[in-house]
């Protein structure tokens, strides 16, 4: 679709270097995004600092949405963050991704009324993140860096033949770090539900959530390209309790949520 305003949503906490690397990727889409928005779960001076130093190199607005570090409140900082946005459709990722030079076009390319578009990813390895951390300036990847190779290839016809393959559920092919949606069926649903706190099933309850009130969902393979960076796995403590909620929200055709966005709009 043309002619829409875009948001990159980037959720980040305490990993400046990641984050250098996910701007250095934004800078050279060959579509940049009419704002840059960064949810941030409680980083410290130092991200800031970095954040800073990036305004003057784009022409967009970064808006920088931070509250106290409490824990792993990423669905409460996500509503801060769209809350604060002025454009009409959100495009979502990790702060430990880089994305391909096309990554923004092909978001825009699939953007539609009435749908949410699932991306996917390929992940680096991890001598290769250390690298990619050390030089940051040599950003370039090949497929022997990278774990799940089949993802890591831009083949736009191929995605064409593969576009719907995985939409019949919320689970499969649903990822927060690579999500497009408009931002006023975001507030449809009340955005992210806050009653999950730690790590796990946030992203496709949204994703259930917004598959519930009518949406269509859109899978994106062989475009849009994500490079996951590695990294230590999170603490998973409440990956079972969350994932509860998850099924009770498909259980019981649940779309909007009471602990939500609206508390901020």
């Amino acid at each position: 679709m043309s002619n829409i305003s875009v948001a990159l949503l980037i959720t980040t906490y305490n990993n400046p270097k990641f984050l250098d690397l996910i701007f250095r990727s934004v800078l050279n889409q060959t579509i940049l995004p009419n704002e840059i928005v960064i949810g941030d779960d409680g980083s410290t001076e130092e991200t800031k600092n970095l954040i800073d130093s990036y305004r003057a190199k784009f022409n967009c607005e970064i808006k920088h949405i931070w509250h106290e570090d409490n824990g792993f409140q990423k669905c409460k900082i996500l509503n801060k963050a769209i809350a604060k946005m002025e454009s009409d459709y959100i495009i979502q990722i990790d702060g430990d991704v880089m994305v391909h030079p096309r990554f923004i076009e092909d978001h825009l390319s699939a953007a539609s009324k009435g749908q949410i578009v699932c991306g996917n990813r390929s992940f680096v390895l991890k001598g290769r993140t250390k690298r990619l951390l050390e030089n940051p300036e040599n950003r370039s990847l090949h497929p022997l860096n990278i774990f799940k190779r089949k993802r890591f290839f831009r083949i736009p016809f191929m995605s064409k033949l593969f576009r719907n393959k995985r939409s019949d559920t919320s689970r499969k092919g649903s990822i927060g770090c690579n999500f497009a949606y408009w931002r006023q069926d975001a507030i449809k649903v009340n955005g992210y539900n806050e009653d999950f706190t730690g790590w796990g099933y946030e992203d496709i309850e949204m994703v259930e959530r917004l598959m519930n009130s009518g949406l269509k969902k859109t899978t994106l393979l062989y475009m849009a390209i994500q490079y996951h960076l590695w990294h230590p796995k999170s603490d998973r403590a409440r990956s079972q309790h969350n994932k509860n909620m998850y099924y009770e929200c498909v259980e019981k055709d649940i779309a909007h949520c009471e602990n939500g966005l609206n508390k901020y709009l």
